[in-house]
């Protein structure tokens, strides 16, 4: 009897051992995996900030920021002929989505930032990397025979103005003209309900 009492005890002891041995191995993979984890995170977070500078002091942010919230629309026409403002402005696919960006090639811009203040046209063309200036489009330069002008709601800015710094302010309707001007210029634009 006592024989079986001992080899009972020491089954026991063994089991317990095993169960203790168990948990300790499964403590270390859950750490394991955590530190993984946050490693992955870390690399994620830096080639998402290399790729996604601070541009003219309109960061790029994991999610859509919504504490000011608007939107312009912009047509632009270079030698008569209606330039598509492409989706995706301002929108690193899988990473982040700056303050002023573009979900379609409908030409209206989001403004949707963490902060109330005012955004530019040359902020825009800033983050889409693309040339912009009272004398230039793109690869397009005015001259004498090639003007540029900027309308803001059907009408003419003034061209002592620095059209880099038209505020897009809620529902403007901004066209840019390049050389030859539309047969009309847009003055209004009809923003979808909710916009």
């Amino acid at each position: 009897m006592k024989q079986k009492d001992r080899q009972n005890r020491a089954s026991k002891v063994v089991r317990e051992k095993k169960i203790k041995r168990f948990i300790v191995i499964g403590l270390i993979i859950v750490v394991a995996i955590g530190i993984g984890v946050a490693v992955a995170s870390s690399k994620f977070l830096s080639s998402s900030s290399a790729e996604a500078q601070t541009i003219d002091g309109i960061q790029c942010n994991a999610a859509e920021q919504l504490v000011f919230h608007n939107h312009a629309h912009l047509d632009m026409f270079i030698n008569g002929q209606p330039y598509t403002i492409p989706s995706q402005v301002g929108i690193v696919p899988g990473k982040c989505i700056y303050w002023l960006h573009t979900h379609d090639d409908s030409g209206v811009i989001h403004i949707e930032s963490p902060v109330t203040r005012n955004f530019t046209l040359g902020q825009f063309f800033d983050i889409w990397k693309k040339k912009f200036s009272n004398v230039q489009i793109f690869d397009n330069i005015a001259n004498a025979t090639n003007t540029m002008s900027i309308y803001v709601n059907g009408t003419k800015t003034n061209g002592n103005t620095d059209y880099r710094n038209t505020n897009l302010n809620e529902h403007d309707q901004i066209a840019i003209v390049f050389g030859r001007p539309p047969p009309k210029i847009p003055s209004t634009y009809d923003f979808q309900k909710g916009l």
